[in-house]
């Protein structure tokens, strides 16, 4: 009865924390403004002639055309999917900073986190069997042979 009502409030808990973070989150959605959208872009997409930038980050000519071809875009109002299908095909995926979660790449970023949930699992599942492991109790046959032991030993400990 004990641990029904402290898993009962083990969800409890967990449910308000869930709806808070929803509504924290849903409660500071905003549309952003086209240059929020064109740097938001421009931090997903590496400089191609740079090493280890951005196009946001970068003062290169390339990095410049790209930022100006994302603006241009955004106020002709594609979406940034599209934008972003374009520059890769144009580019090749390696532009992409943010890979896509398909077929190997998928595995890297899914496996981790089901490791964790097996080992939260697994761990949940241990902690159980030992909390209600049944406690050994002695029994007479087994007091008797003890004494027995016992028994045998004293002679030999006192020479």
């Amino acid at each position: 009865m004990k641990s029904r009502v402290r898993a009962i409030g083990w969800v409890g808990a967990l449910t308000a924390i869930v709806i808070a973070l929803s509504i924290a989150t849903l409660s500071h959605r905003h549309q952003p403004t086209n240059s929020e959208r064109a740097l938001d872009l421009a931090e997903q997409f590496a400089c191609p002639v740079c090493e280890g930038q951005s196009v946001a980050q970068s003062d290169s000519s390339t990095a410049k055309a790209i930022r100006s071809e994302i603006s241009k875009r955004i106020d002709q109002g594609q979406t940034n999917q599209q934008i972003t299908t374009y520059l890769i095909d144009s580019f090749s995926e390696s532009i992409s900073l943010k890979p896509r979660a398909t077929g190997v790449v998928g595995l890297v970023w899914i496996t981790p986190v089901v490791a964790f949930v097996t080992a939260v699992a697994g761990l949940i599942v241990v902690f159980r069997r030992w909390r209600l492991a049944e406690v050994a109790e002695a029994t007479d046959a087994d007091r008797a042979l003890v004494e027995r032991a016992r028994s045998k030993l004293a002679p030999k400990v006192r020479r």
